[in-house]
């Protein structure tokens, strides 16, 4: 099931040459699998809601420059690198799943993987602070990808994985002056490693949830981590980022407390 926004707005005046290469970015889909890696990370009740009201949802173009900003920079790295043999480029993997006698099929691409150094990179345009972090979403993507590797290509070792992060706010000025503000534009960060068996189970787990999520949606709530809670109490990711909010009796709880 896909839950791809149908309805879209340009409430901020977008120029249209500028719509015209966002909707150009929108030509990714997972085929035929039943989840993509990005899917088995959105909480189930986002995603649930986001297939159960697909009709209803409405998003702006200005939502989505972020996004196209990222798909920009790995059009660019894919196109310098995939003329050159000691790498794969924007590799899409389909790796099938049997769970309580049911087969899903599970989809991802590894933005690039190093023949010479056997390391999967995942590319994140983000901010600078990010990276002081840890993201727990970057730790389960990268090892999905590991374990969908080591599937497909079972007699090659498991590869190590990192993020690629190239930091859009990057400031030399706040680099000189701080001991805590990163270094550099561009960072590495190794990914821890997981047993193939940890991989596995919380793939099991994260199918099981988005299973159970479009049969009850609103039983499920979002945590603290999902909803982005600020230190003030603020829902950050509710209020500002989610397309849902709307049809969602959690959300709508807060806002009346």
């Amino acid at each position: 099931m896909e839950n791809k926004i149908v309805h879209h707005t340009n409430i901020k005046m977008i120029p249209l040459d500028i719509v015209r290469g966002i909707k150009d970015t929108w030509n990714h889909t997972k085929g035929d699998a039943d989840y993509s890696v990005t899917e088995l990370l959105q909480p189930p009740k986002v995603r649930a809601l986001k297939i159960l009201h697909k009709e209803e949802i409405s998003e702006d173009y200005s939502d989505s420059i972020a996004a196209f900003i990222g798909t920009a920079v790995h059009q660019t790295i894919e196109n310098a690198n995939k003329i050159h043999d000691d790498c794969k480029t924007e590799e899409r993997m389909e790796v099938s799943l049997k769970i309580d006698g049911k087969s899903f099929l599970i989809s991802g691409t590894v933005d690039h993987y190093s023949i010479t150094d056997n390391i999967l990179s995942d590319y994140k345009t983000t901010n600078a602070y990010a990276v002081n972090y840890d993201k727990p979403d970057w730790t389960h993507q990268l090892n999905i990808y590991r374990w969908m590797y080591s599937k497909l290509y079972k007699d090659n070792p498991i590869p190590d994985a990192r993020i690629i992060a190239i930091l859009k706010d990057w400031s030399k000025g706040r680099a000189t002056n701080s001991n805590t503000y990163p270094p550099s534009p561009v960072m590495i960060k190794p990914i821890e490693n997981w047993s193939q068996d940890e991989i596995q189970d919380f793939i099991v787990e994260r199918i099981k949830l988005h299973e159970e999520a479009i049969k009850e949606p609103q039983k499920f709530i979002c945590s603290d981590e999902e909803i982005w809670l600020s230190p003030k109490g603020i829902a950050t990711r509710c209020e500002q980022w989610c397309n849902v909010n709307s049809f969602c009796q959690q959300y709508k709880e807060r806002e009346n407390d």
